[in-house]
């Protein structure tokens, strides 16, 4: 099965409420910077589910593996090498279609996901769900330079262990350029004075990690 094999880099700014993204991602600004200004981004409903082994192997690993069912687009992710300082996030990121979720190691089609996770545990490994992330989430294409980014703000729940967490974030993905450019400096500046952002310091999996007591 064929998969998508790349480092993901992207910045990550949290929000007060749900009413501030809106404001945001009709903002003059990000209107300035928008590739296609008068382009539909009606918010699309996602559901994800982040799956661990029931020794927490992956954590140990600081892995992730992730389903998500997006509108049509039904996808599997591993995450590996993730990093994290001041809102500024990288990964090493493997996608693949999917059509189901998982229920062990075996039940993860062949191809790169399946590959990496049997070098670390056997076919017959459990999953388990650990991590449920439901959110509402719209999209904007902009470029600042010579950087092309993606801006996404998700707004929902993550839950896990029985308990719940709102979040409400904004991330700016990398699509082409640099991320560290002066003009994504200053953009990103300029977002967090004007609707009060705070540079993130966890994943929505590190956030739902936290849920559990361990």
């Amino acid at each position: 099965m064929s998969s998508k094999h790349h480092i993901e880099q992207e910045i990550k700014l949290t929000a007060p409420d749900q009413a501030t993204l809106g404001r945001l991602i009709d903002s003059d600004i990000i209107n300035q910077a928008a590739l296609a200004p008068s382009q539909s981004y009606m918010p699309v409903c996602f559901a994800a589910t982040y799956y661990d082994t029931p020794d927490w192997a992956l954590r140990e690993l600081r892995w992730s593996l992730r389903t998500r069912f997006e509108g049509p687009r039904h996808v599997s992710t591993l995450k590996r090498n993730s990093s994290m300082e001041n809102g500024y996030s990288s990964c090493e990121e493997i996608e693949q279609a999917i059509t189901t979720g998982y229920k062990r190691v075996a039940c993860i089609p062949a191809g790169s996901i399946a590959n990496a996770l049997r070098v670390e545990l056997p076919a017959g490994t459990p999953l388990l769900p650990r991590v449920k992330v439901t959110m509402q989430r719209r999209k904007r294409e902009l470029k600042l330079g010579d950087t092309v980014l993606e801006l996404v703000s998700d707004t929902g729940i993550i839950s896990g262990n029985g308990r719940q967490v709102e979040l409400h974030e904004v991330e700016l993905e990398l699509l082409q350029g640099n991320l560290f450019s002066d003009s994504i400096r200053e953009f990103t500046r300029q977002l967090i004075g004007d609707f009060g952002l705070q540079p993130s310091s966890s994943s929505k999996h590190r956030i739902g990690l936290s849920l559990y007591d361990y």
